[in-house]
């Protein structure tokens, strides 16, 4: 069979988080499958920062808002760090929503778990 008519299912999942202070606001059952942090964790108060220790968020949310200028969304490949500290590589599609939240923007955000189907992005 070609490689065009081939199809893999990718894990996946699917977060909201505050724009600007990174705080998750609710995941789905797949981002609980892959991270393994639950709704619990969310109402313990869990940001993004946790999930991407070594990746600076204010130089995120500026390269992020420079793209919505142009574009309601954004993608990005990089690591997540899993509730027991396993590193995966996912790919992340990111939604900027029209609404407010208490004055803050949310954003949508779909990702896919690529571990072992891309190389790394050093």
């Amino acid at each position: 069979m070609s490689d065009m008519r081939r199809m893999h299912s990718i894990p996946n999942g699917r977060y909201s988080m505050e724009m600007r202070s990174g705080k998750l606001l609710d995941v789905d059952e797949g981002f609980t499958q892959l991270l393994g942090y639950t709704d619990e964790d969310i109402k313990n108060g869990l940001i993004f920062k946790q999930l991407m220790p070594d990746v600076e968020y204010n130089e995120i949310i500026a390269d992020l808002r420079a793209k919505f200028i142009e574009s309601r969304f954004a993608c990005y490949q990089h690591e997540m760090v899993t509730k027991d500290g396993k590193v995966l590589e996912v790919v992340s599609f990111v939604n900027i929503q029209n609404k407010l939240l208490e004055g803050h923007r949310v954003l949508e955000v779909g990702m896919a778990d690529i571990t072992g189907y891309a190389k790394p992005v050093k």
